[in-house]
C-alpha cells in the first residue's frame, strides 16, 4: 500500500514537472516571439519612417532639379518674359522646400550629400542666374557664362538626390534582408517549438496513462494541455508567420529575376504583396504628406447634383462587389468648391466600409441633402455596427474597432482608409461624423461648406442635368 502510495506521489510529482516544463516551453516560445516581434516592428518602423521617406525625398529633390532645369532651358532658348521669370522663381523656392524636408530627416551623419551642402548649391545657382536674366538683352556673354555655370550647378544637384534616393533604397533593402531573416528564424522557432511542444505533450500524455487511475481526469488534463498548444500554435502562426511572410515580399528579388524564367508564380506572389505594401506605404506618405500641409488640391467649382449621380454609378459597382445593393436619394442640388477626385474617395471609402461589413445582399444608402449652408452626404449600412466606445476613436490611424475583421475580411488590420477620409474632408473646411447602434448599422455623414455666390446658376444646371428643364 505504501509503495503504491509512493508510486502514485512519484507519478504526480513527475506529472507536475512535465505540467511545469510545458507551461515553461511556452513562456520561452512566446517571450522569444515576442522578441523576434519587437526586433521586426522596429526594423520596419525605420523602413517606413525613415528609410522609405529618404528614398521619396530623394525623389522629390530630384524632380524639383528638374522642374529647375526645365524653366532654366526655357530662358535660354525662348528668352526672359514675366511668366518664365515666375515659373523659375517658383520652381527656386519648391527647390528649397524639398531640401528643407530632407533636412528634417536629419542625414547629416550618414555619407551623402547634406542639406546645407545642397542649400549652398542651390543658393549659388540662384545668387549667379537670375541676376543674369535680368541682363539677357544687354550683357548676352555673361548670361552665357551664368547659364553654363547654373547647368553646373543644377547637375550636382541632381547627381547629390540621385545620390540620396539610392543610399536610402540601399538602407531599405537591407533593413528588409533583416526582416527577412528575422522571418526565417520564427519559423525555425515555431517548428521547434512545435516539436517540443509535440515531445512534452507525448510524454505527458504517457505519464497520466501510467501513473492516474482517474482516466477522466486524465483525459481533461491532457485535452487542457493539448488545447494550450493549439491556441498556442495558432495565436504563433497568426501573430509571427502571416505578417512575417508578406514582409519577405522584398522588391529586390524582383529586380534581380527576370520575368519569363521558372520563378514565374514567385514573381506574381512578390508583385502582388508589393503592390499592397506600396498602397499602404502610399497611404502612410498621404497622411504624412497632409499633416504637413504638403497635399496638392485641385480646387474646382463643381455642381452638386450631377456630381453625386456620376459618384454613384461608381460606388453601385463597388457595393456590388461585396454582394451588397446600393440605394439612392440624391436630391441635394448646389455648388461646393472641393477637389473633385479626392472627395471621390472620401465616398467610395465609406460604401467600401458600409458594403464590407454588411451581411450579404444587404442595402447600403446614398443620399444627400442641403442643410443651411452645407451639403450634407450620408452612407448607411445596416450590419453589425459599431460599440459606443468605440465611435470618437474610429478616425484615429492604425484604429480598427473590430480587430476580428482583420482576419474575417483578409486585410491587413492597418485602418488608414477612415483616417484619410477624415484628412480629406479637414482640408475641405468640412467635417465627417459617425452614429451608430451595435447589431443594427451605421450612418457616415460628410459635412461640406456650399459655395454660396454660385448657388443660382448651380440650381438651374442640376435641373438640367435631371432634365426637368
Amino acid at each position: 500500500m505504501a509503495r503504491k502510495e509512493q508510486r502514485a506521489s512519484h507519478g504526480f510529482w513527475v506529472e507536475s514537472i512535465a505540467i511545469i516544463g510545458l507551461l515553461v516551453a511556452i513562456a520561452v516560445a512566446g517571450l522569444v516571439g515576442l522578441g523576434i516581434n519587437a526586433r521586426v516592428r522596429s526594423v520596419t518602423d525605420q523602413v517606413l519612417k525613415f528609410d522609405i521617406a529618404l528614398e521619396d525625398r530623394g525623389d522629390d529633390l530630384r524632380v524639383a532639379v528638374l522642374d529647375m532645369r526645365h524653366y532654366h532651358r526655357n530662358l535660354i532658348f525662348a528668352g526672359p518674359s514675366v511668366r518664365r521669370l515666375a515659373d523659375l522663381d517658383a520652381a527656386y523656392a519648391q527647390l528649397l522646400a524639398e531640401i528643407s524636408q530632407l533636412e528634417e530627416l536629419g542625414i547629416d551623419e550618414f555619407a551623402v550629400p547634406s542639406p546645407e551642402e545642397l542649400r549652398e548649391i542651390a543658393k549659388h545657382y540662384y545668387a549667379e542666374f537670375r541676376p543674369a536674366v535680368e541682363r539677357y538683352h544687354s550683357d548676352p556673354s555673361g548670361f552665357e557664362a551664368a547659364s553654363e555655370s547654373g547647368l553646373h550647378d543644377l547637375v550636382q544637384l541632381e547627381a547629390a538626390a540621385v545620390e540620396i534616393h539610392l543610399f536610402g533604397e540601399q538602407r531599405a533593402a537591407a533593413a528588409l534582408r533583416v526582416v527577412e531573416s528575422a522571418a526565417n528564424g520564427a519559423q525555425l522557432v515555431l517548428i521547434a517549438v512545435l516539436g517540443g511542444l509535440i515531445l512534452v505533450g507525448a510524454g505527458l500524455a504517457y505519464l497520466i496513462v501510467r501513473n492516474r487511475q482517474d482516466q477522466q481526469r486524465a483525459s481533461t488534463e491532457l485535452a487542457r494541455a493539448l488545447q494550450l498548444k493549439s491556441d498556442f500554435i495558432a495565436d504563433a502562426s497568426h501573430e509571427l508567420r502571416t505578417p512575417l511572410t508578406v514582409l519577405r515580399a522584398n522588391a529586390e528579388v524582383a529586380l534581380q529575376l527576370e520575368r519569363t524564367c521558372v520563378h514565374t508564380d514567385l514573381l506574381e506572389e512578390i508583385v502582388r504583396e508589393a503592390e499592397h505594401m506600396t498602397r499602404l506605404i502610399e497611404d502612410l506618405l498621404f497622411l504624412a504628406r497632409s499633416d504637413a500641409g504638403a497635399i496638392p488640391f485641385d480646387w474646382e467649382l463643381v455642381s452638386v447634383m450631377p456630381f453625386l449621380h456620376e459618384l454613384a454609378d461608381r460606388a453601385s459597382v463597388l457595393a456590388r462587389e461585396h454582394t451588397a445593393v446600393l440605394n439612392t436619394d440624391l436630391t441635394a442640388s448646389g455648388v461646393v468648391q472641393i477637389d473633385r477626385s479626392r472627395i471621390e474617395q472620401v465616398v467610395l471609402i465609406l460604401v467600401d466600409n458600409a458594403a464590407k461589413y454588411s451581411p450579404d445582399n444587404k442595402v447600403v444608402t446614398l443620399r444627400s441633402r442641403i442643410d443651411s449652408s452645407e451639403l450634407i452626404i450620408e452612407i448607411t449600412d445596416n450590419g453589425p455596427g459599431i460599440p459606443e466606445e468605440d465611435l470618437p476613436l474610429i478616425f484615429e490611424r492604425f484604429y480598427r474597432a473590430d480587430k476580428a475583421r482583420t482576419r474575417k475580411q483578409g486585410g491587413t488590420g492597418i485602418g488608414l482608409g477612415l483616417a484619410i477620409a477624415k484628412s480629406i474632408v479637414d482640408a475641405h473646411s468640412g467635417r465627417i461624423e459617425a452614429q451608430s447602434i451595435p447589431h443594427q448599422g451605421t450612418v457616415m455623414r460628410i459635412y461640406l461648406p456650399l459655395a454660396a455666390a454660385a448657388q443660382p446658376m448651380a440650381q438651374m444646371m442640376d435641373r438640367l442635368a435631371v432634365g426637368e428643364v
